[in-house]
């Protein structure tokens, strides 16, 4: 098994785990004793913001809702449950006299934005379609044919009978594509046959044959691609696309050794705790090498050419100075550390290499947006629905918006801006909010309901509790949503039976009205 497929085989596994342990903690909850109040309720947009407008005594300043709590502790257990919760936490409550309720919806890459970003990032450049990376010449085809052939003679060492002769067929079919792709491949590429105008494009007006995967995903959207040719030694790339159905983006990379792979039509979500094995904390190398072993695939080494020794606050002074380069006055430095990072190249690059993968050692930087000093959260996840609409099944991802800069000691070698939105109404100026009392009343009831695994033991230890905005759903309208506030407890939840980890929201309440907001859902 290849290891690109060990890789895409563990995600799917990891999904399917948390699918089916989420699966199982509904149907443990619901045969727990409710809660007197109706905490967990359903989501009633206008009655959201009535209660915000009319919050009363609590349209206090928002410095006043935790006045007595600059810390909060507490431990909280049930044995039936198997779940211990053990809280010391930092309550951290944003700068500001207010917060309010803000309708939001999809913002698209602009034009003028692309051309920005390829001004500041692409180092003067000329830019190539970035297609011309999937163009193949005659000596790399002729690679591929003889180590497949070389496949083929090892088949009988490993199999044999009705299984032999299967995989001799799938072998000698691999081969046939290959040398029928060998004869119509160029001898070598024109890269100028590849000129790129640096334009964004309608997806429908492109090759069929070549955007073909972004036609069917993206129809009605548009996109730009767009690569160096590499004559100086560095690898750039530079691509973003408006997609009402998988998310808005904008995205740059530099390497010394390939094209690293940017063009994905999904864009996702990123949350730099959580994101094994592709990108863990330097400082546990160790022990991320040794997981990723576990699963089938080696790290050979760092690529030492592409250091990163300076420190946290000289990276931030280079990705402080893109932000405003970009005029992205609305985002502030949310987190940050020095991580490493396994290249996944596109082409050009030596990730298959023979003494197995490498890695980056680089500053990844977080940016989100700040409303009145307070921070839009990326503790969330893709707003997500799927089903018929008359006779096509329709799939809709909204990410969580936010700013990834990378930085190593040569300076900016990432940027991705994931999800852009706009506030296009604001709802409530001024938000009556739940005070920390009160919320805190609310978590004890319900954080160990919600967080329980079936038949595992789960220890949760909450080390922050955070004031901020959340974007949550609104009824009947996918490309919408409201900006609240919100209480997020976060913490590590370790997995005992697995010793498996995860740093994130244990338990997410809506300031203004009191509920549990479901992180998955988006409500």
């Amino acid at each position: 098994m290849s290891k690109e497929r060990k890789l895409k085989n563990r995600k799917a596994w990891r999904k399917g785990a948390v699918w089916l342990a989420g699966m199982m903690v509904v149907m443990t909850a619901g045969c727990q004793k409710n809660p007197d109040s109706s905490i967990v309720k359903n989501k009633d947009m206008d009655k959201l913001i009535e209660e915000a407008q009319n919050g009363g005594d609590n349209k206090t300043q928002v410095s006043e809702l935790a006045k007595n709590y600059d810390t909060y502790q507490t431990t909280l257990n049930d044995e039936a449950l198997k779940i211990t919760v053990n809280v010391d936490a930092k309550v951290d409550i944003p700068q500001t006299q207010q917060m309010s309720v803000l309708r939001v919806r999809q913002k698209d890459i602009a034009q003028e934005f692309l051309d920005k970003a390829k001004t500041l990032l692409m180092q003067g450049e000329t830019l190539y379609n970035g297609h011309v990376l999937s163009v193949r010449t005659r000596s790399q085809v002729e690679k591929e044919i003889s180590a497949t052939i070389e496949d083929g003679k090892k088949l009988a060492e490993r199999y044999e009978g009705k299984d032999l002769k299967i995989y001799q067929e799938e072998n000698q079919w691999a081969i046939d594509r290959l040398q029928k792709e060998y004869e119509s491949a160029p001898q070598s590429i024109d890269w100028e046959a590849y000129l790129s105008d640096g334009i964004l494009k309608k997806t429908a007006s492109l090759d069929k044959d070549e955007y073909s995967w972004e036609r069917e995903m993206n129809p009605d959207g548009e996109i730009f691609y767009g690569v160096s040719n590499a004559q100086n030694g560095n690898y750039l790339s530079l691509y973003a696309q408006n997609n009402k159905n998988y998310g808005n983006c904008l995205r740059y990379r530099i390497s010394k050794h390939g094209y690293v792979h940017l063009n994905s039509v999904v864009v996702g979500n990123t949350n730099l705790d959580n994101i094994l094995p592709n990108v863990w904390r330097a400082d546990l190398t160790k022990e991320a090498l040794a997981e990723a072993k576990k699963y089938g695939y080696e790290y050979a080494g760092e690529y030492e050419d592409e250091a990163a020794t300076g420190t946290l606050d000289e990276a931030r002074k280079k990705a402080d100075e893109l932000i405003a380069d970009l005029g992205l006055t609305d985002f502030g430095f949310y987190h940050g550390d020095l991580y490493c990072e396994f290249q996944d190249f596109s082409a050009g690059g030596d990730e298959l290499a023979d003494d197995g993968w490498r890695y980056s050692k680089i500053y990844i930087l977080q940016y989100m947006r700040q409303i009145d000093g307070a921070f839009v959260t990326n503790t969330g996840t893709s707003k997500h629905t799927e089903g018929w609409d008359n006779k096509t099944y329709v799939k809709k991802d909204w990410p969580i918006e936010g700013i990834e800069i990378r930085v190593n000691d040569e300076g900016i070698i990432g940027f991705d801006y994931i999800a852009p939105i706009e506030i296009t109404e604001t709802v409530v100026e001024q938000s009556g909010m739940k005070s920390f009392d009160e919320v805190k009343g609310i978590f004890e009831k319900m954080v160990l309901i919600t967080n329980a695994q079936a038949e595992e033991k789960v220890t949760i230890s909450v080390d922050r509790v955070v004031l901020g905005y959340s974007r949550i759903s609104e009824a009947d309208s996918f490309d919408t949503g409201l900006l609240v506030p919100v209480w997020d407890f976060m913490g590590t939840v370790t997995n005992e039976a697995y010793g498996e980890e995860e740093y994130r929201s244990v338990l997410t309440i809506n300031a203004v009205d009191g509920s549990i907001i479901d992180r998955a859902l988006g409500y």
